[in-house]
């Protein structure tokens, strides 16, 4: 019964809940650009109704928690060569077993939907997973290609994940609107996606895994992870989008910091700063993100610590002798 138990706490966090967190936050930026014309009017959203809302995008995540899963069956060996703690590459987990997870997932996430007013959601769910398995499978296998690594991820952020939080707001896709909207956080999330990569350039190149950083070498990427968020501002406001604008400055200086004294504590401070300011910018539209994000981190963190006596995730930045 144990050992059970143990076993599907793996296979729980095999889907890495923690990144799930990010997903939501998409979502509702997209929720929030549907719903209101400005700021003054996101107070509209902290009721109860929001509740069904929060239901479907959850459902609608699961792909993600799926795609994943696909992601470190496709990356083991990448997984040994950058270290930590990963699942699958540790031997924790079989692969057979992951797979047959990360199917049930997919099903739920696709099919569930249909029973619902928002049928498209199993679309973008659909969606959500064929990119999922392009990004991590050969021959495509964009997340071993420069470019394509931060736009594939960019993608499925930016605007799948937001057009699932649009369709929740009850606007269509097929308009313009939707693009100009998802501008701004597809931008951010190229230069986050460059960024996060980052710490992970050596193992990268070991297994050459041809990402953005490996290609380019990490000064010349940070550059342009550095362009694609100054654009991300520039987008903000021409869309008048003010979280989005929040979202793009806060984690800029340092970004510009990393440019002048390329440290591991500004490299990782682009992104996780970045992330945490997204993820509040998320919660002020419906505040039960937060407490969700909160437990979500402490029960992984919980997980980790105990189950396989490690500590992640973690905020803390890399500390460095000067």
């Amino acid at each position: 019964m144990k050992k059970n138990l143990l076993r599907t706490l793996d296979l729980l966090f095999l889907m890495r809940p923690i990144l799930l967190v990010p997903v939501w936050g998409f979502s509702l930026f997209g929720y929030y650009r549907a719903k209101t014309e400005s700021l003054k009017e996101i107070t509209s959203l902290w009721n109860s109704s929001s509740l069904p809302v929060c239901f479907l995008l959850f459902l609608f995540s699961l792909s993600v928690g799926a795609v994943y899963i696909f992601n470190q069956i496709a990356d083991i060996e990448v997984d040994k060569k950058n270290g930590g703690l990963p699942l699958l590459a540790s031997g924790i987990l079989r692969n057979k077993e992951a797979l047959i997870f990360a199917f049930i997932l997919s099903g739920i996430s696709i099919i569930t939907p249909l029973f619902t007013d928002f049928k498209i959601i199993s679309f973008l769910s659909l969606f959500a997973l064929i990119i999922g398995l392009l990004y991590s499978f050969k021959p495509f296998y964009f997340s071993g290609r420069p470019i394509c690594d931060f736009l594939s991820n960019a993608l499925g952020y930016g605007v799948i994940a937001f057009g699932a939080g649009w369709i929740c707001g009850g606007k269509t896709l097929l308009a313009m609107s939707f693009l100009y909207s998802a501008l701004p956080y597809f931008l951010l999330m190229c230069a986050g996606s460059i960024s996060s990569t980052l710490p992970d350039r050596a193992g990268d190149y070991t297994v050459q895994k041809n990402t953005t950083a490996v290609v380019f070498g990490n000064q010349k990427a940070h550059f342009i992870a550095t362009f694609l968020l100054l654009n991300a501002a520039v987008a903000s406001i021409i869309v008048g989008d003010p979280l989005a604008l929040i979202c793009s400055v806060a984690p800029f200086p340092f970004y510009l910091c990393y440019i002048f004294k390329p440290t591991e504590f500004f490299m990782e401070s682009t992104y996780k700063i970045g992330g945490a300011m997204t993820m509040l910018c998320s919660g002020f539209i419906i505040p039960l993100l937060i407490p969700a994000g909160i437990i979500v981190f402490f029960v992984t963190w919980l997980y980790f610590r105990l189950r396989h006596g490690v500590s992640y995730p973690s905020l803390v930045m890399v500390r460095e002798d000067v």
